[in-house]
């Protein structure tokens, strides 16, 4: 959630509502359950979680002296939440383990859950309570001056504190702490991992439904370069398909990194890409290269499962919605009060309309390609008579954002020593046999 937790998926609900593996020969493979985000039932609206952090330290990701010889690979399998269009991963903390649904977020480096007693947000399973936990303890404060979360020492609790804030205002602060976190392997079996460094969440706000985020970015407190050496893969699924078991999150050398690759690069603990051009159909779109390129702080190309829709920079925006509105506008009836950029939703079944209707393509550096389908372009109103655009355009600064809808029927592969995301269209079926 660099770009996380809530301004993207703001933006996703708000149209919404408007409208609308292969085995690891040398070592053990774990399993973690991608779990689809409308499986979980709750009687709480749901708010989103996928806003950008508040401005990050401007110094660039080191990560010399991060990587561990501990590589034990982790495969989770992996469910969707709908609403939120987002993936969540099952994973218990402490000693007894208490299960905890975690949102699988690139953007984001510390793995964070409520800690009861709490000033909590509702959520839908019973909280994690560190006093019952006897693995439980406090971190010690590392030095970690460009680091998020923020962090600092307390003198009268002798503990490490973080906080998080992010651009929706949405919060959590608590302690710095070591734990046991089990995880569960996709044969059924239980596998566990001692002192992994977490945040315990004592004042958390503007979040809903899940217990916290599964931190899988580049910086100093991600659970991937501290304990799980450099790779990981995720096979996402359709997020409307709450019942698809293939969904799948690995963490370790038994990593799916298939595909073309395209080169990664790390800035203020985000992994950014070389978007290099857009396509509809057949047609390259006229978008100067420049749009998509990062200039110190501002703009670039960022992936982030944190963050549900699309979000482009003006110029991209501006010039694939011309397209699609194109091929739309005579066709199909905008809804009252259609925008471009605030409501750019039309009425009609989603399915029933796209038919034949063109993919999306984003290509990336050294080749790659992304494809959206209408799956992965549209989103559909809950009486199923209207339909929004699932993209936005970025009011705040130049950078565009490839979040967890662009990335259904996909595997995505990262390696951060070789520094390259690998990109896949599949069926996650065929890598979780």
């Amino acid at each position: 959630m660099a770009i996380s937790l809530t301004f993207c998926t703001a933006i996703l609900i708000s149209l919404i509502a408007l409208s609308c593996p292969y085995r690891c020969t040398s070592h053990p493979r774990l399993a973690l359950s991608l779990i689809h985000s409308k499986s979980i039932k709750s009687k709480e609206s749901p708010k989103t979680k996928v806003g950008y952090l508040r401005s990050k330290s401007a110094s660039a990701s080191s990560l010399d002296n991060i990587w561990t010889t501990y590589t034990a690979d982790i495969v989770s399998h992996v469910t969707p939440i709908t609403r939120q269009a987002a993936f969540l991963a099952n994973i218990s903390i402490g000693d007894p383990p208490v299960p905890q649904l975690l949102l699988i977020d690139t953007g984001s480096d510390l793995t964070w859950i409520q800690c009861h007693p709490c000033k909590c947000y509702p959520q839908t399973i019973p909280f994690y309570r560190p006093s019952r936990s006897s693995t439980y303890r406090d971190a010690s404060c590392e030095p970690a001056p460009h680091a998020m979360p923020r962090i600092s020492h307390d003198e009268r609790t002798k503990t490490c504190q973080y906080y998080l804030r992010y651009r929706d205002n949405s919060s959590t602060r608590g302690t710095l702490a070591e734990e046991k976190l089990t995880f569960q392997t996709s044969d059924d079996g239980l596998v566990s991992k001692q002192d992994i460094v977490i945040g315990c969440g004592q004042d958390n706000s503007g979040f809903t439904q899940y217990s916290g985020v599964l931190g899988l970015g580049p910086g100093k407190f991600s659970i991937v370069t501290r304990y799980f050496g450099s790779r990981f893969s995720y096979c996402f699924g359709s997020l409307t398909d709450l019942t698809n078991p293939h969904n799948i999150l690995i963490l370790g050398d038994g990593a799916r990194n298939e595909g073309d690759p395209t080169p990664l690069h790390i800035f203020q603990d985000r992994y950014y890409l070389d978007l290099q051009a857009i396509s509809l159909g057949q047609k390259l779109l006229d978008i100067k290269p420049g749009v998509f390129k990062r200039f110190g702080s501002q703009g670039g190309t960022v992936i982030d499962t944190g963050c549900s829709p699309t979000i482009l920079a003006r110029d991209a925006y501006d010039t694939l919605f011309e397209e699609i509105n194109f091929l739309l506008g005579d066709v199909l009836t905008r809804v009252k009060d259609w925008d471009q950029y605030t409501k750019p939703c039309y009425e009609g079944n989603m399915k029933g309309n796209f038919i034949g209707f063109p993919v999306v393509t984003f290509h990336f550096a050294g080749g790659a390609e992304l494809t959206l389908d209408f799956e992965s372009l549209f989103v559909e109103s809950e009486d199923g008579e209207s339909f929004c655009l699932a993209m936005s355009m970025n009011t705040l600064d130049d950078m565009s954002v490839i979040g967890a809808m662009a990335q259904q029927h996909y595997n995505v592969g990262y390696d951060l020593l070789t520094m390259n995301v690998y990109f896949q269209r599949t069926d996650c079926e065929i890598l979780d046999s």
